[in-house]
């Protein structure tokens, strides 16, 4: 019945937990889609702004878990887990961040007087 009808159920898997198998995420193959935009679509149409990747289990991932993006398409007892953006913290990038007012440029920053000898 659900093939007749075009209707994908997919699973959600919050991070750290295990699968909820009790209450699907329906979507359907003639309205709207079935892919991982649709999907967060589906939850909230903000979402869409915030994945960095997404991690499926089901018959439409090769291997378990596998990273998808937004196009990939979703198949039926698919399991997905939505990986979020981290906010950007101000003041340098990754493990080297600045903790210094200073600027970021070298040729921006103030010239100092010459020592005195």
């Amino acid at each position: 019945m659900w093939e007749e009808m075009g209707l994908v159920r997919v699973y959600t898997k919050p991070q750290g937990q295990q699968p909820d198998f009790s209450d699907p995420v329906v979507l359907s193959t003639d309205r709207g889609g079935c892919s991982v935009e649709d999907f967060c679509n589906h939850i909230h149409r903000s979402l869409i702004k915030d994945v960095k990747y997404v991690l499926v289990w089901g018959t439409s991932a090769r291997h378990f878990p596998q990273h998808c993006g937004l196009s990939h398409a979703l198949q039926d007892e698919d399991v997905v887990q939505i990986v979020k953006k981290k906010e950007k913290d101000e003041g340098g990038r990754g493990r080297f961040k600045s903790h210094s007012t200073a600027p970021a440029r070298i040729s921006d920053r103030e010239k100092k007087a010459p020592l005195k000898t």
